[in-house]
């Protein structure tokens, strides 16, 4: 059978195709790795979470650029009468690369899930300590508003109102002393109530610690086994790829 200009053309295109997706994502792979986003701060556990979601978000691009090149291949054996040359180097090369990158998304899937569970830990961890510290901040500041006599909670409000009209209090420092005053009158007014507000403030920041962390927890849940699943479907078309091809140019 004489080639026609679409037998030749056809291969041709899918596999310049092909060759081009498989160069273009890795290339950005690449980029992305060695030029992160300015934004994120990338340390440690950070830098191979993002490392791993980005290869596997981009792992497609270079899978349809194999399968391109198979196929082109494939439409010039059945369009030749000899079947075409199966023994090629460069399929070699493009079955062992399918190859590799399924061996490196089937290691990327328990690497995901342990140090997604670390980094979690360590988040919880930080969100803890965080919480914590404001815990015994507030503590020590009741402690010793409690301690005052009545004569140095007026001397301490008289100075609050003295620093608010001077107008030289502003943003976070004017947000704190409003606060300091309304609770210095209503423990002068009312020591019961403060008790209960101050204890209610404690009980509100106990709950806002627990609703971080399960939010924590369900984002960085989500992440690990979106990117494993993701990878696990990778894994499993790049070797059946990468195995059945060698399988076939090697025997």
């Amino acid at each position: 059978m004489q080639p026609t200009v679409s037998s030749f053309l056809t291969p041709l295109a899918l596999k310049t195709a092909g060759a081009v997706l498989i160069l273009s994502s890795l290339i950005d792979l690449v980029f992305m790795l060695w030029f992160p986003p300015e934004n994120l701060v990338l340390e440690g556990n950070r830098w191979w979470l993002y490392a791993t979601s980005q290869l596997v978000d981009r792992g497609l691009l270079p899978l349809v650029g194999i399968a391109f090149v198979v196929a082109g291949d494939w439409i010039k054996i059945v369009s030749t009468e000899d079947g075409g040359d199966r023994g090629n180097a460069w399929r070699i090369g493009t079955f062992t690369l399918a190859s590799l990158l399924g061996l490196i998304f089937v290691l990327i899937i328990p690497f995901q899930l342990i140090t997604t569970n670390d980094f979690k830990s360590q988040e919880l961890k930080k969100i803890g300590n965080e919480v914590t510290e404001i815990e015994k901040g507030i503590k020590s500041n009741l402690q010793q508003i409690n301690a005052q006599s009545k004569d140095k909670i007026k001397e301490q409000i008289t100075a609050i109102d003295k620093e608010l009209k001077s107008g030289q209090a502003q943003g976070e420092r004017l947000t704190n002393l409003q606060l300091t005053k309304s609770k210095l009158e209503l423990l002068l007014a009312d020591p019961k109530k403060f008790a209960q507000e101050s204890e209610q403030n404690l009980q509100q920041l106990q709950k806002q610690k627990q609703k971080v962390e399960t939010q924590a927890s369900e984002r960085m849940l989500k992440t690990g086994v979106r990117t494993s699943l993701a990878s696990l479907l990778l894994a499993i078309a790049y070797i059946v790829i990468g195995w059945a091809g060698l399988k076939r140019v090697l025997r």
